[in-house]
């Protein structure tokens, strides 16, 4: 997959969301590890993915380049680490061309107090409404 914060998918005011991306699997460079971009939490929200009704797209917000692969650092885990990364850290996972899995477990968190916007990919409806927790 190419650069992405994963904010770009999971939009709220003020923008809290953070990653808990647990290995199941060894993840190496040579399976396709995540790779990040030091720092890279400071920069600007690029784009936002969103959906209205049945109509996704994915809208501009600004015009920072995306991070050059050379900047680019691997973070390779051994089963059972947790990685935590902050909302707007850009990062991507590497094509796995070996023939050794990397399965993982991604939960995505963000903070009750924000507002999640009506225009994220995952919502509710109103039978499950978006609830924090107690």
């Amino acid at each position: 997959m190419r650069w992405h914060p994963d904010a770009t998918f999971f939009d709220s005011t003020p923008i809290t969301v953070t990653t808990f991306w647990f290995a199941l699997e060894d993840a190496t460079v040579d399976n396709g590890c995540l790779w990040a971009e030091p720092g890279g939490h400071r920069g600007p929200l690029r784009e936002r993915f969103l959906r209205e009704g049945d109509h996704i797209t994915m809208e501009k917000l600004d015009a920072t380049p995306w991070p050059d692969n050379s900047t680019a650092v691997p973070l390779e885990a051994k089963a059972g680490t947790l990685v935590c990364f902050h909302g707007l850290l850009p990062h991507y996972s590497a094509p796995n061309r070996s023939p050794v899995s990397r399965h993982a477990f991604t939960l995505h968190a963000t903070d009750a107090r924000s507002i999640y916007s009506a225009r994220n990919w995952i919502q509710r409806d109103a039978a499950l409404p978006v609830r924090g927790f107690d």
